[in-house]
């Protein structure tokens, strides 16, 4: 057994603590169910974030908890297991193990390499681009990741010749968050756009189309958030670099691609053409990738053999099982109507001028993004906070928009799959994903949220 780290015990202790309180249910002002849905959340949070045992495992816990206490039915607790979210994450990983096998993912490093700088800076530069071009092209946020990671790891080998954990995190941390944060920006970007794009449809019956999510939301939460994720990146690891870290190792990289890497390319460039015309044929990119596996498992003529599936990270989907389990244990508890209805109480914002107004918006979902999975946040703030600035003189679009600029956070890997997919490839640290998501996201909201709002003023939105 690997003996914990000193911050481990403490993080032991604390998560066990907030446990027990939470069955305790000492406060009176609270129902049980709330405050025993707190205790399993903020022991969930403590250890998943600090690992004192392996996430798989607490996440196991997680799941028996929420059953035992009532609050989900045994069945309710594990019914994720068939939801889109968990079969689009089975499916991305099948992929990205498709890629890793035939070598695909060697010799498009291998391609990237011959055009890349060698300057850390303009480096990291084309990096960002890749990643953010990448949100363009594929929806989901966990498939990008899965197909950027083993590019970008592959990658890292080759453009250095001795060990640099520093180039290691520069890399993948450039492809991760730029490809994330960036690409909320894009209605397509990210779960949460869409699920808040559907909670906003359900109430208004009109929907929010993926043009008016561009020219509201791009210029500041994509394209300037990706400079921002630029900078963060570039002063924690990317000033470190020098030419002596960045070289171009001797390598075959001028090779033809092989047969099966050409057939894997072009299965995968199929699949993207259908990601990135999901408008048009309306066929959502959980079917797409499933597809996309059984024609990487056809017999005979595919490129993985169903044997080869017991490699895929089945830890991470009980972890993300867990997850959504959780939001939905807070939101049987009744927790988020309460939150929600004691911060529609005590907030004056009748009081507030129209900046005030929307930040408070944004403000108020901002606490939930801790508790839960960020798309799960969408899903139960967004109506409630839209009726909530209707009352106040807010237009159903900009009030919409300001939860979303919320749901656009993470500041902690948990808080999003796409972040924990990529810890689950073991090549970034906890503390290097919590530095960096931390520093991105609270710029976000200092400085980009407030700018956001100034250029809906600006164009005459608000």
């Amino acid at each position: 057994m690997t003996k914990l780290a000193p911050k481990q015990w403490v993080s032991l202790l604390l998560g066990t603590s907030a446990l027990l309180l939470g069955f305790a249910a000492p406060l009176t002002a609270l129902p049980i169910p709330v405050q025993n849905a707190l205790g399993i959340t903020l022991f969930a949070l403590v250890f998943w974030t600090t690992e004192p045992i392996p996430i798989a495992l607490s996440s196991v816990g997680v799941l028996a908890l929420i059953a035992a206490v009532g609050l989900l039915s045994f069945e309710q607790s594990l019914a994720p297991f068939f939801s889109k979210t968990v079969w689009l994450v089975l499916a991305g990983m099948a992929l990205s193990l498709g890629v890793a096998k035939t070598g695909l993912g060697d010799a498009l490093a291998s391609w990237l390499q011959s055009r890349l700088s060698q300057r850390p800076f303009f480096l990291l530069c084309q990096l960002h681009l890749l990643g953010l071009v990448t949100a363009f092209l594929i929806p989901s946020g966990v498939i990008r990741v899965l197909f950027l990671m083993p590019i970008g790891i592959a990658l890292v080998e080759r453009l250095h010749i001795r060990p640099s954990s520093h180039l290691k995190a520069a890399v993948l941390l450039s492809l991760l968050c730029s490809t994330y944060f960036g690409g909320c920006g894009l209605l397509t970007g990210s779960v949460p756009n869409l699920v808040l794009a559907g909670q906003y449809e359900k109430t208004q019956g009109t929907p929010i189309f993926w043009a008016t999510w561009l020219y509201w939301m791009f210029p500041v939460i994509g394209f300037l958030r990706t400079l921002v994720s630029l900078g963060v990146i570039w002063m924690l690891f990317g000033r470190h670099l020098d030419g002596h870290v960045i070289q171009r190792t001797p390598s075959p990289s001028s090779a033809p691609l092989t047969r099966v890497q050409r057939r894997a390319l072009y299965i995968l460039l199929a699949g993207v053409g259908l990601w990135a015309t999901d408008l048009l044929h309306h066929i959502q990119p959980v079917y797409i990738g499933l597809g996309l596996v059984v024609v990487f498992l056809w017999p005979r003529w595919g490129l993985l053999r169903f044997g080869d599936l017991v490699k895929v990270r089945f830890a991470l989907l009980v972890y993300i099982v867990s997850l959504l389990s959780l939001g939905q244990a807070l939101d049987e508890a009744g927790f988020n109507h309460l939150f929600i209805a004691a911060c529609s109480e005590y907030l004056t914002l009748e009081e507030y001028g129209w900046l005030g107004k929307h930040l408070s918006l944004c403000l108020v979902a901002l606490p939930l993004d801790f508790l839960m999975d960020i798309a799960a946040v969408a899903g139960v703030a967004t109506i409630p906070l839209m009726e909530l600035g209707a009352q106040h003189g807010v237009a159903p679009l900009p009030a919409a928009f300001s939860v979303a600029m919320a749901t656009t956070l993470a500041f902690l890997p948990y808080q999003s799959a796409p972040f924990m997919v990529a810890y689950g490839f073991r090549q970034l640290s906890m503390q290097q994903l919590i530095l960096a998501q931390g520093l991105i996201s609270t710029a976000s909201l200092v400085l980009l949220c407030p700018l956001n709002l100034l250029y809906w003023r600006w164009l005459g939105l608000i």
